[in-house]
């Protein structure tokens, strides 16, 4: 008898955490070390974006900027994104400033001073259009 209420002690603590965690591995999430639910992955060949992404490179149809990539968007929608940013004066931020920021065509647009000139990421829910401005601000 004395044996048995330790060996059921152990049972019942066993089962109990045997219990804890169960539903963890059912929702979606990992414990182990394999990575599968976790974080998305670069694409083979795809510049570094997640796994669904279609990143591609756009001509910019513009002397005054370089690099124009679009990711979830069309090269035209782009083009017109950096063309509306380029109208806006306020865009480039007051000269000498290292960081510029404003909204155009529903896109919000970050900007940081560079040696090319002022890198510029706009996105809005599922897109991103980033480019380099080279003219002075």
């Amino acid at each position: 008898m004395r044996l048995a209420t330790p060996l059921l002690l152990l049972v019942l603590a066993a089962a109990a955490l045997a219990g804890c965690g169960g539903s963890s591995s059912s929702g979606g999430g990992t414990t182990g070390g394999s990575g599968a639910g976790s974080e998305p992955t670069a694409a083979p060949n795809a510049g570094g974006a997640p796994v669904g992404a279609s990143a591609r490179s756009c001509d910019t149809h513009a002397a005054d900027a370089a690099g124009l990539r679009a990711v979830g968007v069309s090269c035209d929608r782009a083009r017109r994104v950096l063309h509306g940013w380029q109208r806006q004066a306020a865009c480039a931020g007051p000269v000498g400033a290292s960081r510029s920021a404003c909204t155009t065509r529903s896109y919000r647009c970050l900007g940081a001073r560079t040696a090319r000139g002022l890198a510029v990421s706009c996105a809005r829910a599922g897109e991103s259009i980033d480019f380099v401005a080279r003219r002075a601000g």
